[in-house]
């Protein structure tokens, strides 16, 4: 009886994308960070089906100068993810890696001064409206993210300029990467329901 030997010696130990089972398990952590993102945006929606006065007539229209200079950080910084660190892990260029890593590590610094203002900008709290109640869940839901993908990246940042990256990091670096640009996409729709929009929704 013949035995059919299959040799899989030739074969990666290891990879940087969707092959890997952390890619996927990524992804569906963001799936799931997704959907609490949608239930923000559409709780938001409901509330003013149900109110008349929405956004209320005592929460003075938003400043938009700030908010949107760090929209604009936030989605450079997702192409400099893309284009060094992103790209860098590909091609195993820890040079790149770093690189971008430093700029986007930058730029969330500036991205969190400008939250920091915006919310200082708000002129209510959470806990005097329902509107109050929506907006701030969302800016701090968002910025919690920041924060978190943030520490992610100077974890990263602090190990390639301490260690050596072997191949199984660049799966790491790769799938932060993914999540940097979930957080920079998802604030879009944000920004323009906190900050646009009650300038066309609001009655009167």
């Amino acid at each position: 009886m013949s035995t059919r030997v299959l040799d899989v010696s030739g074969l990666p130990t290891s990879a940087a994308d969707s092959r890997a089972l952390l890619w996927w398990g990524n992804i569906g952590m963001l799936a799931i960070e997704g959907a609490m993102f949608a239930m923000l945006f559409g709780t938001w929606l409901y509330l003013k089906t149900a109110n008349l006065d929405w956004p209320p007539q005592s929460a003075q229209l938003p400043p938009l100068l700030w908010p949107s200079i760090g929209l604009g950080l936030l989605l450079i910084s997702g192409v400099l993810m893309y284009a060094f660190a992103d790209r860098g892990a590909m091609k195993d260029d820890v040079v790149a890696i770093r690189i971008g890593h430093v700029l986007c590590s930058l730029i969330a610094i500036a991205f969190l001064i400008i939250r920091w203002k915006n919310i200082a900008e708000l002129g209510f709290k959470w806990s005097d409206h329902a509107y109050g109640s929506v907006v701030w869940t969302s800016i701090g839901m968002h910025t919690l993210h920041v924060l978190t993908a943030t520490g992610e990246v100077l974890v990263l940042l602090a190990y390639e300029s301490l260690r050596p990256v072997a191949k199984k990091q660049l799966l790491d670096i790769r799938c932060t990467a993914v999540y940097w640009y979930f957080v920079a996409v998802t604030w879009i729709p944000f920004y323009l329901l906190i900050y646009v929009a009650p300038y066309y929704v609001r009655k009167g």
